[in-house]
C-alpha cells in the first residue's frame, strides 16, 4: 500500500515537472476556495450584529427611543406630574400607528414597517425597590411587579436604565421564538436630575434575521456551488494536458515523417536522374533500330521519370514552406520582364500542343516586393497547368494595377476544359487533382497548386479562380505594389 502511494506521488510529481502549467490548476484549486470562503464570511461578519445589520438597528433603536420619549413627556412631565389616562392613551396611539406623533392627535395614519414599529410598550416607575408599569401596551401588565433580575431576557436593562446616569440601553432578546431588539430609556427630573421613570419598547428583529439567515444560507450554497465548479473545471483543464501530450506526440511524428520523406526524395534524386540520363541515351541510341511500338515504350518509361522527378520536387518544396526553409525574403522586382521571360520558355510547349500563348502587358511600370525565386515559381506553374490542361485555343497571361487597392494583378486565362464548382472548392488542397475523363491521363501531383497559393499568401498575395466547366479557367494573382 506504501509502496503504491509513493509510486502515485512520484508519477504525480513527473507529471507536473513535465507539465508545468498544471501547477496554476492546483493552486486554483487552494487559493480560489480560500477566495471565496474569505470574500463569503466577511460579507457575513459585515452583516452580522457587530456589522451593517447591527449598527442599523441600534440607530432606528435611538430613533425610535427619543421619538418615544417626546410622546409620552406630556404625559408625564416629572416625578409629581403623572396623567395616567393620558398617558396610557398615548401608549395605545403608538402602539396602534406607530411612532409617528400625528397618530397621537387622532390623525389616521397607516402602521409602522414591522422592522420599525414598536411592541411591548411600558413606563415603568419604581416603588421602594419595586418597579411596576404604570401604563403598557399590554394592560394585564399595568401595576404588576416586575422582575429585574439579570438572568431574565432584558428585564435587567430598568435596572440599569434607573441607576446609570446614561440616558440609553438596548439589547438583543428573544421571547416565545421570536427575536426583538429592547431600548430602555430613563426619564429624568428636570430640577433634581433624579431618574423617575423608565421607558421601554421592543423592536421586532425577527424577520431582519431571519433574512440574514437566508442569505447566510444561500451565500454558503453559492460557495459551495463555486468550489465545486472551479474543481470541475480545474479537473477539465487537466484533462487538456492529455490532449497537449497527444498534439506534442503527433507533431513529433508528423516531423518524423517529414524528415523521413525529405531524406527518402533526395535518397531518391540520384538514382531517378541516373535512370532519365541513361533512358535519355538509350532513345538516342537505339533510335534508328526500335519500332513504333519500342519507341512509345520508351517515351513512357521517360514520362514515368519526368513524372517522379516532379512529384519529388514538388514533395521537397512543400516540407521545405511547411518546415519553414523556403526563403521568402523579399526583392523589389519588375514583374512584367520575369512573366515574359517565362512565358518565352513556355511557350514552345504551347506551340507543340498548337496552343497560342500571349503575354499582354509588357509596359506595366510598377514593381512589387516578392521573392523572386518564389514567385517565378508562382508564374511557371500556373502557367504550365494552363497550357497543360487546355486542349485547343489560347492562354493568355495579362499584368495591370489596381491603384485603389494597391496591388498588381496577374491573370492566366485559357480556354481549357475548366473545372466544376465541387472541385473549385478543393482545388488548393493538398494531393488534390480534378478526376474526369479529360484529365485522368495527364500527370500531375496535385501539389503546385497548393504550394502557388501557400508561397502567395507568405509573400502578403493570394490566388483565386474563376472557372466553368468545358469553357475555360482564369487565375488571378495578386501582390502589394512596391514604390520605384
Amino acid at each position: 500500500m506504501n509502496f503504491s502511494i509513493k509510486e502515485f506521488l512520484i508519477d504525480t510529481f513527473d507529471f507536473i515537472r513535465q507539465n508545468p502549467a498544471i501547477s496554476y490548476s492546483l493552486l486554483l484549486i487552494v487559493v480560489l476556495p480560500l477566495v471565496l470562503y474569505y470574500n463569503t464570511t466577511s460579507i457575513i461578519n459585515r452583516l452580522g450584529d457587530d456589522g451593517a445589520v447591527g449598527q442599523s438597528i441600534n440607530d432606528q433603536a435611538a430613533i425610535n427611543r427619543d421619538l418615544l420619549t417626546m410622546m409620552l413627556l406630556p404625559a408625564f412631565p416629572g416625578k409629581d406630574s403623572l396623567d395616567q389616562e393620558k398617558l396610557q392613551r398615548i401608549v395605545d396611539s403608538v402602539a396602534t400607528y406607530g411612532n409617528d406623533p400625528a397618530g397621537t392627535d387622532g390623525a389616521t395614519t397607516t402602521a409602522a414597517d414591522e422592522g420599525t414599529k414598536l411592541e411591548n410598550i411600558r413606563v415603568i416607575v419604581r416603588d421602594d425597590y419595586i418597579f411596576k408599569a404604570v401604563a403598557a401596551q399590554d394592560p394585564q401588565k399595568v401595576g404588576k411587579a416586575i422582575n429585574t433580575d439579570p438572568s431574565l431576557n432584558g428585564e435587567n436593562l430598568i435596572a440599569l436604565a434607573w441607576a446609570s446616569a446614561k440616558k440609553d440601553y438596548g439589547a438583543q432578546i428573544e421571547e416565545a421564538g421570536k427575536k426583538y431588539f429592547r431600548i430602555a430609556n430613563p426619564l429624568r427630573d428636570p430640577a433634581t436630575g433624579e431618574v423617575y421613570a423608565v421607558v421601554t419598547a421592543d423592536i421586532s428583529t425577527d424577520k431582519i434575521m431571519t433574512q440574514i439567515s437566508a442569505t447566510i444560507i444561500q451565500a454558503y450554497i453559492i460557495l459551495v456551488i463555486a468550489i465545486l465548479l472551479s474543481l470541475f473545471l480545474v479537473f477539465q483543464h487537466t484533462r487538456l494536458f492529455s490532449y497537449v501530450g497527444l498534439s506534442k506526440k503527433l507533431l513529433a511524428q508528423n516531423k518524423a515523417k517529414d524528415d523521413f520523406i525529405r531524406m527518402a526524395t533526395h535518397e531518391l534524386r540520384a538514382p531517378v536522374t541516373i535512370m532519365n540520363m541513361y533512358t535519355e541515351t538509350l532513345k538516342e541510341e537505339l533510335a534508328p533500330v526500335v519500332n513504333k511500338d519500342q519507341k512509345e515504350y520508351i517515351e513512357r518509361v521517360l514520362m514515368s521519370i519526368h513524372n517522379l522527378r516532379d512529384l519529388m520536387s514538388d514533395i521537397l518544396e512543400v516540407s521545405h514552406i511547411q518546415q519553414g526553409r523556403t526563403d521568402f525574403k523579399p526583392d523589389k522586382i519588375q514583374p512584367a520582364t520575369i512573366i515574359k521571360e517565362i512565358v518565352n520558355g513556355i511557350r514552345p510547349k504551347a506551340v507543340e500542343k498548337g496552343l497560342s500563348l500571349v503575354f499582354e502587358g509588357e509596359d506595366f511600370p510598377h514593381y512589387i516586393n516578392v521573392n523572386e525565386v518564389c514567385f517565378k515559381r508562382i508564374i511557371t506553374n500556373l502557367v504550365e497547368n494552363s497550357v497543360k490542361y487546355t486542349p485547343a485555343g489560347k492562354v493568355t497571361v495579362s499584368i495591370k494595377a489596381e491603384t485603389a487597392k494597391k496591388r498588381g494583378v496577374i491573370t492566366v486565362q485559357d480556354t481549357g476544359l475548366g473545372i466544376s464548382a465541387e472541385g473549385q472548392a478543393h482545388l488548393f488542397e493538398q494531393f488534390y487533382r480534378v478526376k474526369t475523363q479529360d484529365t485522368e491521363s495527364i500527370p500531375g501531383t496535385g501539389l503546385g497548386l497548393w504550394m502557388s497559393r501557400e508561397m502567395a499568401r507568405r509573400m502578403g498575395g493570394d490566388i483565386m479562380l474563376e472557372s466553368i466547366e468545358h469553357m475555360g479557367s482564369r487565375f488571378f494573382v495578386w501582390f502589394p505594389l512596391a514604390d520605384k
